[in-house]
């Protein structure tokens, strides 16, 4: 896996950190931000309603003082009850839809608050991806070990966050009742304008970042990746010879990086691609 960055980037090198950005911080306005119709359909809303409902009665008939239940039977109670809950039924489902028009901004400012996304693409060579992330080829990519246990610490099968999950590329956008909506749909979806990237991502709690840098309208949040977990550096076709010294300098001064190889990423002679080749010791 590949992360491409601009030349004035050492300090990710430097440091063995790298950011976790909130889905609100990328240069797509569409992400983490599905359409959401509803908060629930009517049906499932009545449906929970109806299993709700006993335990309240139960609750509710607790509360009732022995001399009222003595006068009235416990069966005419339970169905005042029910009556009165069923004429409720109504105004709350009423409620719950006025709830949507405001459910969109606030799930996304309690993501972007809350989680941070660190994207990697699958690809060294991407033309596209080293003129908008590489500072048009004078930058670098780091080559990440994807086996590395460093990128797959869920704690279940369930667990949407700490591992390594591929982007979706579609040409619909999510849309459905809130209740309906799943990981993939809200986190791992993205216009197909975007394929070329190749993207996989890793989600973490911001609250656990290693460090915080204050910044509007987003902190950053940086974790600390394991060295061992990183297997080259690759500098872009137009990385100049200051870049390349910078590099070589952070690599022979820290024991930790001795085994990651320099490479560079040179334009091809005849075609439209990159040759991705060992730089000379």
């Amino acid at each position: 896996m590949y992360k491409y960055f601009g030349p004035e980037r050492m300090d990710v090198l430097k440091g063995c950190m790298v950011r976790y950005s909130p889905l609100g911080a990328f240069n797509d306005p569409f992400e983490g931000r599905p359409e959401i119709l509803s908060v629930t359909s009517s049906q499932q809303a009545k449906e929970t309603l109806q299993a709700v409902i006993p335990e309240a009665i139960k609750e509710a008939l607790d509360s009732v003082p022995a001399e009222l239940k003595a006068l009235i039977p416990q069966h005419m109670l339970e169905t005042w009850m029910r009556e009165q809950m069923a004429a409720k039924e109504s105004e709350m489902l009423g409620f719950l839809q006025s709830l949507t028009p405001k459910i969109p901004q606030l799930m996304s400012s309690t993501f972007d608050k809350a989680l941070g996304a660190f994207c990697l693409s699958e690809v060294p060579d991407s033309l596209l991806m080293w003129s908008h992330y590489g500072a048009s080829h004078a930058g670098f990519a780091l080559e990440f070990d994807a086996r590395h246990v460093y990128f797959h610490q869920q704690k279940g099968p369930e667990d949407e966050f700490r591992h390594l999950r591929r982007v979706e590329y579609r040409e619909t956008r999510p849309s459905a009742n809130l209740t309906d909506f799943d990981g993939v749909d809200v986190f791992l979806v993205k216009s197909g304008h975007w394929a070329y990237e190749r993207e996989w991502r890793i989600f973490r709690a911001l609250q656990e970042a290693d460090s915080v840098i204050p910044a509007e309208p987003y902190s950053f949040h940086l974790f600390r990746f394991p060295p061992d977990a990183l297997h080259s550096v690759i500098l872009g076709a137009r990385a100049t010879s200051e870049t390349e010294d910078l590099v070589k300098e952070i690599l022979l001064g820290n024991s930790e990086l001795s085994h990651v190889r320099l490479r560079n990423a040179r334009a091809d002679d005849s075609h439209f691609l990159l040759r991705i080749e060992d730089c000379p010791a």
